[in-house]
């Protein structure tokens, strides 16, 4: 533009060619509208997160969103909207969770590749049936993970612009257990083995059939999160190797993060809510746990497995399998407690519980 442009000359109608439409003529409205102007953000140690982004203004996440289309939010929406957008949660109650702009850079930083990340060369060979025990154990994280991984994909449509936070924190929980299929499935093909038999799948079946998004978290970031975070914190007792053990270490520091959003969802929900919603979520709770002790109690190849990789005798290795699932109900208790629903044990399903005590 040269510099002896003046704002009438840049309002004034472009000449005319014939048998061509003039342009529009140029309207600096769009420059006018009367969205929140920001100071200047001071940028701290950790870089400019989301979190320092969305100051002010931008930080007002509403109860209920009321646009259908990709209006962003902050934004000032145009007159001629267009069509609406494939969603369907509106009402913050459903997805909110006050730690997600900060989950999400955390796992942003904290990405690991499976690839290059894990001393897979450390990997020395075993007996063959120790090798078998890990592979089938491995085979049925990685089965778990690809489950809600499918699900969660096809849930991130459902979340409209209005709590974005979630959907990027929601994005990188998808990434992650993409990672976990990709890394287990690997260790299952490293060592000379492959990969086991497929689990009974009711619990699968379960997180398919969820109606609500607070139930899907429930059954996936809540339920399956707690047993499986507690499974890797006892990684060291079933790996045989370093490439073993920064496999159970790395997806122990995801889930930590997958279980934070769960609680805080969860905690979000409870408080935004009446009674009905307490019973929504124990209702919830008694499904998955149905779900999960059929599933432990017919996977007999899965249940073996643990014995066999967890103790150098059959009797040590049922112990341990106790010990394990006792610590995965213990986990999901507390998980639970922090996401102010505390007073579970009496209510956890009878099945569970029978299958916790005798596995």
């Amino acid at each position: 533009m040269a510099e002896t442009d003046t704002q009438e000359d840049l309002q004034a109608a472009p000449p005319q060619i014939p048998g061509i439409p003039a342009p529009p003529q140029l309207d600096m409205s769009w420059a006018k509208v009367p969205t929140a102007r920001p100071p200047k953000p001071k940028i701290g140690a950790e870089g400019f997160t989301l979190r320092l982004a969305d100051a002010g203004e931008y930080a007002y996440a509403p109860d209920h969103w009321p646009y259908e289309n990709d209006t962003p939010r902050g934004s000032y929406p145009a007159k001629d909207r267009g069509l609406p957008a494939p969603y369907t949660i509106y009402d913050k109650a459903e997805v909110w969770a006050e730690n997600s702009a900060d989950l999400y850079e955390l796992a942003i930083r904290e990405q690991w590749k499976p690839a290059t990340q894990i001393s897979w060369s450390t990997i020395e060979p075993l007996a063959g049936h120790i090798e078998a025990a890990i592979d089938q154990i491995v085979s049925n994280i990685s089965e778990q993970q690809y489950n809600s991984n499918a699900v969660m994909m096809g849930r991130l449509k459902d979340i409209s612009y209005g709590y974005h936070e979630v959907k990027l924190y929601l994005a990188t929980q998808a990434f992650d257990q993409a990672r976990h299929v990709e890394a287990f499935r690997k260790r299952a093909l490293a060592n000379g083995g492959g990969l086991g038999v497929e689990s009974p799948g009711f619990f699968n079946r379960a997180v398919y059939a969820s109606f609500k998004f607070t139930e899907l978290v429930v059954y996936t970031n809540i339920i399956r999160t707690s047993f499986l975070l507690a499974l890797c914190e006892m990684g060291d007792r079933i790996g045989r190797s370093q490439a073993d053990r920064q496999l159970f270490e790395n997806t122990a520091n995801d889930l930590r993060r997958h279980l934070s959003y769960g609680i805080e969802h969860l905690k979000h929900y409870l408080l935004t809510g009446d009674e009905q919603k307490r019973r929504n979520v124990r209702a919830w709770l008694d499904r998955g746990e149905i779900m999960l002790a059929a599933d432990m109690r017919r996977d007999k190849p899965l249940r073996e497995a643990f014995i066999l990789a967890l103790g150098d005798t059959v009797e040590r290795g049922k112990a341990s399998l106790r010990e394990l699932r006792q610590a995965q109900l213990r986990k999901l208790l507390r998980t639970l407690e922090l996401a102010t629903f505390p007073g579970h044990e009496p209510y956890v399903n009878a099945s569970l519980r029978d299958i916790i005590d005798n596995p």
